[in-house]
């Protein structure tokens, strides 16, 4: 019976803690915002003691409130040169360091996602610990927040990929990425471009070289136009639209009737990007030409958006044509109008 009152004794005392953490969450905002976002001066010591005023004692718990808060700010976008101030005083990086240590495996799932969002970039030993786990989650997430965080080889582990990225893989690892571009320290992508056996993370990081406008990567693009997968040179001639490489229009127009569709599609989008002028004969002629629907669409939007020349001929095209071709044409025009 003794052991029953105690047992109880602790977790209401539990809860009540629980709750009163749960209830200071609104002042430990209050805090958080005046330390980052005002000109007011706080010491390290000063930011201790205002929290601990708050959560009456900073523990394990409290600081996990305080993270989620500044992960919150983070997620928010909320700018701020002070974040260091506070993680400093708090002694976050020891805390997160425990959690790397925790046996729970959400825990230590916690510390990867939270270490990543507040670009704490001091945990590699930590993070390669797991980085082998035989927990496929933990595996992932280790090796994700190392190409996140890590300024040492961030890329190593992109050789142990097996299979097609899902979308969520490609999501998750462009997140990772945007630290890296933060840092400045993308210029490795262009080597596993080139060194990937994997085609599915070579379109991915083809993909990115465009998303993140790398420089120096034409010559390997370039390459890549002469590879086996369609999918690979299609998104290749995709990024040199993303790149502005307007050298290589000529070049693409010659290939557009020697490849599959995916690619001519992908031309069609890249000769629009480039949008130099030189090509809008050309854009009509395989209007003309095109039998499939729905690149006959992609031709005609690249038409009516070719500067002003191309509006003309749009509107000279829609007096010229009847039938499907027409609606489609007036679809272009005005999208949300359903023509019958």
């Amino acid at each position: 019976m003794a052991l029953v009152i105690t047992i109880y004794t602790i977790r209401r005392r539990y809860n009540k803690l629980q709750k009163k953490l749960k209830d200071s969450v609104p002042d430990i905002i209050a805090l958080f915002e005046q330390i980052l976002f005002t000109d007011k001066k706080f010491s390290e010591q000063e930011v201790f003691d205002s929290f601990e005023d708050i959560v009456g004692n900073v523990n394990r718990e409290s600081l996990d409130i305080g993270v989620d808060v500044l992960v919150q700010f983070k997620n928010d976008d909320k700018e701020s040169e002070k974040y260091p101030l506070i993680i400093s005083a708090l002694g976050i990086v020891r805390h997160l360091e425990e959690k790397f240590d925790s046996r729970s495996n959400s825990e230590k799932m916690d510390a990867f996602q939270e270490a990543f969002v507040l670009d704490l970039n001091r945990f590699d030993s930590k993070i390669l610990q797991y980085a082998y786990s035989k927990n496929k989650r933990i595996r992932s997430e280790a090796r994700n927040s190392y190409l996140a965080l890590s300024s040492n080889d961030p890329y190593r582990f992109f050789d142990d990929f097996e299979g097609n990225l899902t979308k969520w893989d490609e999501i998750e690892l462009m997140q990772y990425l945007k630290q890296q571009n933060i840092r400045g320290n993308l210029e490795g992508l262009g080597k596993w471009i080139n060194y990937s056996k994997n085609d599915s993370l070579v379109i991915f990081l083809i993909k990115m070289v465009g998303f993140f406008k790398q420089k120096g990567i034409d010559e390997i693009l370039l390459e890549k136009l002469e590879d086996d997968n369609a999918n690979i040179r299609a998104e290749s001639i995709l990024s040199l639209g993303e790149l502005d490489i307007k050298e290589t229009e000529d070049t693409l127009i010659e290939r557009y009737y020697t490849e599959p569709e995916v690619c001519q599609v992908a031309i069609v989008k890249t000769i629009k990007k480039l949008n130099t002028g030189k090509s809008l004969s050309f854009l009509q002629e395989i209007f003309g030409e095109t039998n499939n629907i729905d690149t006959k669409k992609i031709i005609a939007e690249a038409i009516l958006n070719y500067s002003y020349e191309g509006q003309i001929a749009f509107q000279t095209l829609k007096n010229s044509l009847k039938g499907f071709d027409l609606l489609i044409l007036k679809h272009i025009e005005t999208p949300l109008i359903k023509y019958k």
